[in-house]
């Protein structure tokens, strides 16, 4: 690594490693009894959001070291993937999660899995994962691998550390929303331990998901002056 990456390493290290710190067990209980859950929550929304701005501002400025130059065919794997990752994300977000933070409620409540998590239990972090590695791979430059390798690797883990949390946790609740549903997406379908269908999942979230994928596509010029249709071909 000839140019100097230090601020933008730095930066998402802070980022990754701050939200495996302050998820951890007895850091996140300790903070609770001192700032109460709200207060704890809050905290932890601050400070990602300050280290995730730090991040993109240490991207932008950081040197453009090519590793593996620009393959045609991530340009098209981000187009024909990406609308899963949109619609992942509108029906995650909109879809109350037993598995999210601050919704332990509704796992003492014995709540099944509903539309979105029978396809897997953790849509919102598969999204920004899809959404990342995608980046990841098309950009194929030495601060891309660091800044999407880094939010990458904070979804993985992320979903693996919350299942591990969970399973400790959670009891009979959670042993229930396991079963009907699955970390990998689609997996709980394959295996017939679960159905859903377009109408579970909701109308309503699937169009909002395709209108933002849309909305990704053609203003991806305009914030980042990077013209994806025109590069297909390319």
């Amino acid at each position: 690594m000839s140019a100097n990456f230090t601020p933008l390493i730095s930066a998402t290290l802070a980022f990754v490693l701050g939200h495996f710190f302050l998820s951890a067990r007895p850091i996140r209980a300790g903070l609770i009894g001192i700032l109460s859950r709200n207060g704890f929550l809050a905290v932890y929304a601050i400070y990602s959001m300050a280290t995730f701005i730090w991040m993109n501002i240490a991207y932008t400025k950081a040197p453009f070291e090519d590793l593996w130059g620009d393959p045609h065919w991530a340009r098209w794997a981000s187009v024909l993937i990406m609308p899963l990752a949109a619609v992942l994300l509108t029906a995650g977000v909109s879809t109350a999660n037993p598995s999210a933070v601050g919704m332990d409620k509704l796992m003492a409540a014995g709540r099944e899995p509903r539309g979105i998590q029978k396809v897997t239990r953790h849509p919102l972090l598969w999204a920004v994962a899809i959404w990342a590695a995608l980046h990841l791979v098309a950009n194929g430059d030495q601060a891309s691998v660091i800044f999407f390798g880094g939010i990458l690797l904070l979804c993985l883990v992320g979903m693996l550390h919350i299942e591990a949390r969970k399973r400790a946790e959670g009891g009979a609740g959670w042993e229930r929303f396991a079963s009907l549903s699955s970390l990998v997406p689609f997996a709980a379908l394959i295996d017939g331990r679960t159905r859903v269908t377009l109408s579970e999942i909701g109308w309503g979230r699937l169009v909002a998901g395709l209108l933002l994928y849309v909305v990704l596509l053609f203003g991806h010029r305009i914030v980042i002056d990077v013209p994806i249709l025109g590069q297909l071909a390319g």
